[in-house]
């Protein structure tokens, strides 16, 4: 299994297709830990070999330790090996905003935990969260669908600072 390691925006604009993404930042190795099995080879994706290097080390510490390899960001490279790239479009707050006023048909998938959505989600977004999907969602929906899919690169912290109005579900 190919796991990118690189943050979200240089996932969507350019990868290899079929890779799993989840950034290095932040709780990369919890999150890993929770989504791959660890009896699961992989290959890591990364910027630059001591970055693959820290991937290695931080999913070993977590017992994923069948690392089998890597490739280093390198389209050139990956071009004249034939290795089939992809990207995923991406969308902010004034790209969703103009979409839902336009009546445009959208589907905002919300991937935080049913309990973060609870507390407030973007307007008619649906809650299926990360867990749930198995992987990184965009990357996961990718593997196996040819729907058009984007990255809202803002998400619901972008949102909701920029004062953009939220739906609460009502408890029962």
């Amino acid at each position: 299994m190919r796991f990118d390691t690189r943050p979200a925006d240089q996932f969507a604009a350019l990868n290899i297709r079929g890779a799993i993404q989840i950034g290095l930042t932040g709780p990369f190795s919890s999150w890993t830990a929770m989504l791959v099995r660890p009896s699961q080879e992989l290959i890591l994706v990364a910027e630059d070999e001591s970055r693959a290097e820290e991937a290695h080390i931080r999913l070993a510490r977590v017992g994923l330790e069948r690392v089998i390899g890597f490739f280093l960001t390198d389209e050139t490279r990956w071009r004249q090996e034939n290795i089939e790239l992809a990207s995923i479009p991406t969308v902010g707050c004034v790209g969703i905003c103009q979409a839902l006023e336009s009546g445009e048909p959208v589907q905002l998938v919300d991937v935080r935990s049913r309990a973060e959505w609870r507390k407030g989600h973007l307007p008619g977004a649906i809650s299926v969260p990360l867990l749930d999907l198995g992987a990184t969602a965009a990357s996961i929906l990718l593997r196996g669908s040819s729907t058009d899919i984007r990255i809202f690169v803002d998400g619901f912290e972008g949102w909701s600072a920029s004062g953009l109005p939220l739906e609460v579900p009502k408890t029962e």
